[in-house]
């Protein structure tokens, strides 16, 4: 790749991340529209990598597009938590049941520990434990292309946290969860560890479904 090449490729992932961030941490509220000339002021770039930023975050479910009117964050809708949470289900329940066949020894203790950290606390630390624990799991099921699909969907996740839903009873669920999926692939029991996963996940689903019902969630298109 041209040193031209490498550099506008590098304003591209900047400006792509740059926007993502803004977007999961609630800096830019769903339903905003996203101007290519005021990001490209912001952001102290051209319009160009700001564009391709948009289109990719676009592709990926972030933004909505309007023919003549441009992008807009996408709002959060029952259907967009229950789709997030039935990918989580199904790849992370496959994760879990895998990590106990085979996960060697010191991520097995990884997990165990990670089940113990306090998912309590800020928002940060216990968001940033629950994906470490999540994350361990899918890495020891060996399978990089699930592994992205999970953490994508984490991140998405963390979106909806951000938006203004009550953490506490996600992380009252968690801790006990954690352990008890933990416990299940350090003994080497495959079906109670996809088991547990499985239902860890379908009682967040609920709690997610149930904040975004009661209003808890800001800006939401419940569809």
């Amino acid at each position: 790749m041209s040193r031209g090449g490498g550099r506008r490729a590098s304003h591209i992932e900047r400006a792509y991340s740059s926007l993502k961030a803004g977007i999961v941490d609630g800096r830019y509220k769903p339903g905003t529209p996203l101007s290519e000339p005021l990001l490209a002021g912001e952001l102290g770039m051209s319009r160009t990598p700001i564009r391709e930023g948009l289109a990719r975050l676009w592709q990926e479910g972030y933004l909505e597009r309007i023919v003549g009117r441009g992008f807009f964050v996408a709002r959060v809708s029952l259907q967009s938590v229950h789709d997030t949470f039935d990918v989580r289900r199904l790849l992370e329940g496959a994760a879990a049941e895998r990590a106990a066949e085979l996960a060697n020894d010191q991520e097995l203790a990884n997990i165990v520990a990670l089940a113990e950290m306090p998912a309590h606390g800020t928002h940060l630390r216990a968001q940033t434990a629950n994906v470490r624990f999540h994350l361990a799991i899918a890495a020891s099921a060996r399978n990089r292309l699930a592994m992205d699909l999970i953490e994508r969907c984490l991140v998405q996740i963390d979106r909806f946290v951000a938006l203004g839903v009550d953490f506490h009873p996600l992380e009252d669920q968690a801790g006990e969860a954690h352990s008890v999926i933990a416990a299940a692939i350090a003994r080497r029991d495959a079906k109670a560890a996809r088991t547990e996963m499985e239902r860890h996940l379908d009682c967040g689903s609920r709690l997610m479904k149930h904040a975004l019902m009661e209003g808890q969630l800001m800006a939401v298109a419940v569809r």
